[in-house]
């Protein structure tokens, strides 16, 4: 049996939905989650079988070898893809989790969409 190694990344955001979001009927959230850059064609086969899961910003790490990927998700299928990365990717980081509105408003669109 392999093991995967993974690392925790403390002072990671936590999923926090504004007041005018909590009435959706679908919330999105985004999940970091850096790999080796080799592993991620194999991730977006992976997740092209999740469903309303894809993976929205690649950012390559070329002097580490690595790639983070941030992937956008329906918030109650977070462990479900979760669950699917750790059992097929041998190694990597899971990083914070974030509001779709959060995420978007850090990459400088106030409204969120």
């Amino acid at each position: 049996m392999a093991y995967a190694a993974y690392r925790e990344s403390f002072g990671a955001n936590r999923c926090y939905a504004p007041p005018e979001e909590r009435g959706q009927i679908q919330k999105l959230v985004v999940l970091d989650f850096t790999i080796p850059s080799g592993d991620g064609f194999q991730v977006r086969r992976l997740l092209a079988n999740c469903p309303d899961t894809g993976v929205v910003r690649c950012v390559p790490q070329p002097h580490d070898s690595w790639v983070r990927l941030e992937i956008q998700l329906p918030a109650d299928r977070v462990t479900e893809v979760m669950h699917v990365l750790m059992t097929c990717i041998p190694s990597g980081e899971i990083g914070g989790l974030t509001s779709w509105r959060r995420h978007m408003t850090e990459h400088g669109l106030t409204h969120g969409f």
